[in-house]
């Protein structure tokens, strides 16, 4: 597509060699031609182009670049590079550039998230720590299938003697992890641990495996002692942690990932305000749930799979998880895709056919309260995915 902006500088002709973050956004041509990403690409990077008072090579370095620009049917799509000075290795920062204002545009989306190599280093983006093998490895799993992850129920009001007795069953019925629901808070931190060393005891006393998944809520303390308060829940037993990260902040799980060598496991709790398809005037699920997870250094990310109450389309699913495992620079590793919410035995098939072997079925109210018993109820989730994989 042929378009001549005001100004020449956002053309991709003039990107620098600083590496960048490649953004597409879609924008609905009944509302917008294609000078909107000229005022994306300069309006979200330098505010205005003004030689009064930014020198012009300054803004030039630092100014967005439109790399590529397409006429669609019904829209118009730009892929928009973000250079590194721009957001110096914040996600929130970035965030706040590529879709800060231009949430409140009707017919504008986000719909990809990617990249350069430069990004990553020891001092910007991390990505993930933990892969699925090394997951399996520590739950003592069969190679090359899926791990099945249960949720405590009812997590909220459970005591610590209550739950440490819960763990026990079903890590005895073969789940491979169990995590806190993301609701679960306690009284004080003392509380959290407690609580956290009784299943560490417990799951050592009795050579468990299953990986304990733990939602320690974050408070202002927490906040502004990252390392001490990951390294507490650590010595204490904590296997992995369950971060809400879009109510906590991108910046937040960034700065845990280079404090802290635990899993940490991705919740999508308030994701869905951010856009559930590539059609609304929103963010596309696999930005949120998959691209911005991935290079924040979340090892695990849970999103609603296509088979429950909440689910996403099938095809938004598909893509979240094929994101959380595209080639990305060469030494980022995969993100972990785990389909949750719903989740029934009998969708155990249909599962592991749209998302192969490399994933985590997360289930909650089928395993601890489907009117059977946990190790009924479980045995049947694992059984069908031996089933499953044992007659391919």
């Amino acid at each position: 597509m042929n378009f001549s902006p005001k100004n020449s500088n956002i053309v991709a002709s003039r990107k620098t060699n600083d590496p960048h973050a490649l953004v597409t956004y879609r924008a609905d041509k009944s509302m917008h031609g294609a000078e909107i990403f000229e005022e994306i690409a300069i309006g979200q990077t330098i505010g205005a182009w003004d030689e009064r008072y930014v020198d012009a090579e300054v803004m030039r370095q630092k100014v967005a670049k439109i790399v590529q620009l397409n006429d669609c049917d019904t829209h118009l799509e730009a892929t928009i590079a973000f250079p590194l000075q721009a957001w110096n290795s914040d996600l929130s920062w970035l965030l706040t550039l590529v879709f800060g204002k231009m949430s409140f545009y009707p017919g504008v989306t986000l719909s990809r998230l990617s990249f350069e190599d430069g990004c990553f280093f020891e001092n910007g983006l991390q990505g993930p720590l933990h892969t699925l093998e090394m997951l399996r490895v520590k739950t003592d799993a069969v190679a090359n299938k899926p791990l099945l992850m249960g949720i405590l129920k009812p997590n909220v009001a459970m005591s610590a003697d209550a739950l440490e007795r819960l763990y026990c069953e079903v890590a005895e019925a073969g789940v491979h992890l169990v995590k806190d629901d993301e609701i679960r808070h306690d009284s004080n931190f003392d509380e959290t641990l407690r609580r956290v060393e009784k299943v560490a005891n417990r799951k050592a006393q009795q050579n468990l495996k299953t990986m304990y998944v733990v939602h320690a809520p974050i408070n202002a303390y927490s906040a502004s002692s990252l390392k001490e308060w990951s390294s507490s829940l650590k010595r204490a037993g904590a296997d992995a942690l369950l971060i809400n990260v879009w109510t906590v902040g991108l910046s937040l799980l960034q700065e845990l990932r280079r404090v802290c060598d635990l899993p940490l496991v991705a919740h999508p709790a308030l994701a869905g305000a951010l856009g559930q398809g590539r059609t609304s005037d929103a963010i596309d699920p696999a930005v949120t749930l998959a691209s911005f997870m991935r290079a924040a250094g979340a090892d695990l990310t849970l999103f609603p799979s296509p088979y429950g109450k909440i689910g996403l389309p099938r095809a938004t699913a598909l893509e979240i998880a094929n994101t959380c495992r595209a080639k990305w620079p060469a030494h980022t590793l995969p993100l972990i895709p785990v389909p949750s919410a719903g989740i029934k035995p009998e969708h155990v098939e249909q599962a592991c056919k749209d998302f192969g072997n490399d994933f985590i079925l997360n289930a909650g109210t089928a395993i601890f309260a489907s009117g059977r018993s946990i190790r009924e109820s479980a045995q049947d989730f694992l059984q069908r995915l031996e089933t499953f994989y044992h007659a391919e």
